[in-house]
C-alpha cells in the first residue's frame, strides 16, 4: 500500500488540495498509526473479505483496509477528500472509491447497495451515477462482507441501522463513534443507557465494545472520547416481526415519561386499563416505564393482533408530525442562513457552512 502520511504531511496535503476537516461531515481523521492497525486486527480483515468502508476521509484507514482485504469499497460524501484521497492512495490495486453520500432518505444509497452485490458476485462494479475509480481487475469471488469504518460522527447510527436494514450479507461490523453512541447501541435492557437505538439492534445484531479510544488520537482533537463498536447481524431476521415492533417502539418510546399503560394508551387512543391488560397478558407490569418492558413483552404486543392496525395508525400520524416538525426546522434554517448571510454580505464577510 502506498505510505500512510503522518499528521504534518496530511495537513500539508490537505492544504495544498485546498481542503480542511469538516464540522457538517462530522470529520475527525484519526493520526494514530497504531490504532489504524489494531482496528484492522480487531476486524479480522483478511485476503477473503470485501471490506465496506463509510467515509474515506483522506485514506489512512483505507490504505491499511487495502493491505488486508481481498477487495475494499470506500464511500466518501466530500469532493475534496474524495480527490485527495484517490490520489493519495492511487497504487491500490483493490480499491473502489465512490463519491456518494451512503445514506439516501429511505435507507442505504441505492447505488452503494448495488456496487457492492456486484463486488460480491466477483463482476466488475459501476457507479454510472457518480465518481468512481476503477480498479484495473475485477473483484475476486467468493469474499464475505464486511464494514470497517471510521464512521462520521453525525450519521453514524443512521449509517448502521442504513446498512442492517439492507438486504447486504454482513458477516461482522467493526466501527468507530463516539462513546456515547457505542453505549447506547450496546446497552442492554436495566441499563441506564438503554432505549428506542439499542432495543431495535438488539433484534438486528450481537454488539459489544471492543475497546475505548481516547480523543486525542483523532485530529481535530473531538470533544469526546470514542469507542470501536462490533456488531455481529443476526443469522436470520424475521422482517416482517421486526417491523411491526419498531412501529410500536416508536410510538410508545416517544412517552417515556408516563407509564407503560398511560403510554400506550395515548398513543393507541384506548382506555388505560384496556392498555394495561394487554401489557399484563404480554408478560410484562403495567406500572413500569415503557423503556422498562423486556423486548419479548414488547415483541408480544407488537404482535397482538387487536393491537397491530392502532400502531400502523399511531405510527403514521407520528411519523407525519416529525417530517412536519423536520420540514418546519429546514424552513428556519434556510431562513436564518439567508438572512446572517445578507448581514454578513453588508459587511464584506462571508459565512461558512461548516
Amino acid at each position: 500500500m502506498p505510505e500512510p502520511l503522518k499528521l504534518k504531511d496530511l495537513k500539508l496535503r490537505m492544504q495544498a488540495y485546498g481542503v480542511r476537516p469538516s464540522k457538517k461531515f462530522g470529520q475527525n481523521f484519526l493520526a494514530d498509526f497504531n490504532m489504524l492497525r489494531a482496528i484492522v486486527a480487531d476486524a479480522e480483515v483478511n485476503a477473503g473479505d470485501c471490506v465496506l468502508e463509510v467515509g474515506t476521509g483522506a485514506g489512512s484507514l483505507t490504505g491499511f483496509l487495502c493491505d488486508a482485504a481481498g477487495f475494499v469499497v470506500s464511500v466518501e460524501i466530500d469532493r475534496g477528500m474524495f480527490e485527495l484521497a484517490r490520489d493519495s492512495l492511487e497504487g491500490c490495486t483493490n480499491l473502489l472509491q465512490l463519491r456518494a453520500d451512503a445514506l439516501a432518505r429511505s435507507g442505504l444509497n441505492r447505488q452503494v447497495e448495488d456496487v457492492l452485490h456486484a463486488v460480491l458476485a466477483g463482476r466488475p462494479p459501476e457507479a454510472a451515477q457518480a465518481e468512481a475509480t476503477k480498479p484495473p481487475s475485477p473483484p475476486p469471488r467468493g469474499l464475505k462482507l464486511k464494514l470497517v469504518a471510521n464512521l462520521p460522527y453525525s450519521v453514524a447510527t443512521a449509517v448502521l441501522f442504513a446498512l442492517l436494514h439492507s438486504d447486504l450479507p454482513f458477516e461482522r461490523m467493526v466501527v468507530m463513534v463516539q462513546l456515547e453512541v457505542a453505549e447506547k447501541l450496546a446497552a442492554r435492557p436495566g441499563s441506564r443507557h438503554w432505549g428506542l437505538p439499542s432495543l431495535l439492534l438488539s433484534r438486528l445484531a450481537q454488539t459489544r465494545l471492543l475497546r475505548r479510544v481516547p480523543a486525542k488520537v483523532f485530529w481535530p482533537k473531538p470533544k469526546v472520547d470514542s469507542a470501536l463498536l462490533e456488531l455481529r447481524p443476526a443469522a436470520e431476521l424475521d422482517r416482517a416481526a421486526y417491523g411491526r415492533l419498531r412501529a410500536l417502539a416508536h410510538v410508545l418510546f416517544q412517552r417515556r415519561r408516563k407509564t407503560a399503560a398511560n403510554a400506550l394508551a395515548l398513543a393507541l387512543g384506548v382506555e388505560a386499563a384496556t392498555a394495561a391488560a394487554w401489557i399484563a397478558q404480554a408478560g410484562g407490569d403495567p406500572g413500569a416505564r415503557p423503556e422498562d418492558l423486556a423486548p419479548d413483552v414488547l415483541a408480544a404486543l407488537a404482535d397482538h393482533p387487536d393491537l397491530q392496525p392502532l400502531v400502523a395508525r399511531a405510527h403514521k400520524r407520528d411519523a407525519g408530525q416529525v417530517l412536519a416538525k423536520a420540514e418546519k426546522q429546514a424552513r428556519r434554517a434556510a431562513w436564518r442562513k439567508r438572512v446572517y448571510n445578507g448581514r454578513a454580505s453588508l459587511h464584506g464577510d462571508e459565512v461558512s457552512d461548516e
